[in-house]
């Protein structure tokens, strides 16, 4: 008669095969990304930019799964730590009741739910099965198909959509920018001479303004001794500012908020000319 090896033995020797497969896993999907911008750059230089645009969707999927990977191996070391604790437990009400705050519970359901969403990892279904015959099988029903108690984070990474016109854009930019190479959409820096020109524009508006501040004083002491006349300043002695200097205020203000925007994407192509 075979020797059963106890649950938490079988849930450890499981779990460590996981997290060797999930770091196979990233390190290929890694590499993957680092050819697909090349590629990317290669039809921007092309002018082929709604099939980089195409490309681009596919590359933020496959962004959000190595998200997912990242994630689910944090589960993982939790429960590769804690497999004592786990195999000590007797059934979900106990699970519920003493490890809602310790992240246990969110572990298992995580990764019971994320086993049919990362097909290259196998090893997942052996986990659910064998959480299945610890909990039951409505315990594993209720999370593959209700969702009970699954974070929202990972429902969302599991399930990919089409990314948004202005996420793929801001992918292309970074491409774009990085590789050195055309793209419509990249945003244009000003040149040296129009900044000097802005800056005269300026000048010349502090000097209208001070030879308003001059007027206006001179037409006070004027008009001091003359009770009929209204002592209020006309719209024309109002100081005005330039309407160039205007837009590039506006100019720096949106150019704040974008940058501010590609700062998370900024830190996912920091490797990419390595």
């Amino acid at each position: 008669m075979p020797v059963q090896v106890p649950f938490p033995m079988r849930m450890k020797t499981i779990l460590k095969m996981i997290l060797q497969r999930i770091k196979f896993a990233y390190d290929k999907g890694e590499f993957q990304a680092k050819q697909a911008r090349k590629e990317v750059s290669k039809l921007l230089k092309e002018g082929k930019e709604t099939k980089a645009s195409f490309k681009v969707e596919t590359m933020i999927n496959e962004d959000i799964h190595l998200e997912l990977l990242e994630i689910l191996e944090l589960y993982c070391e939790m429960l590769y730590a804690r497999y004592q604790i786990v195999g000590l437990m007797k059934d979900e009400v106990e699970l519920i009741e003493k490890h809602m705050e310790d992240g246990i519970n969110e572990a298992i359901r995580s990764l019971v739910y994320s086993a049919l969403y990362v097909p290259e990892i196998k090893e997942l279904l052996q986990l659910r099965d064998l959480f299945r015959l610890k909990f039951g099988v409505e315990f594993i029903n209720c999370i593959v198909q209700d969702e009970v108690g699954v974070p929202d984070k990972i429902v969302s990474k599991c399930c990919p959509k089409v990314p948004s016109t202005d996420i793929v854009d801001l992918y292309l930019c970074e491409i774009a920018k990085a590789y050195e190479v055309p793209y419509s959409n990249l945003p244009k820096e000003k040149s040296p001479d129009s900044k000097v020109g802005s800056e005269d524009e300026l000048d010349n508006t502090s000097e209208s303004v001070n030879l308003n501040d001059e007027t206006k004083n001179t037409t006070a002491n004027s008009t001091a001794t003359k009770p009929s006349a209204s002592n209020k300043p006309t719209e024309e002695n109002k100081p005005k500012i330039s309407e160039s200097f205007k837009k590039e205020i506006e100019t720096k203000n949106s150019k704040k908020q974008s940058d501010q925007e590609l700062e998370d994407l900024k830190k996912r192509f920091e490797a990419l000319k390595r």
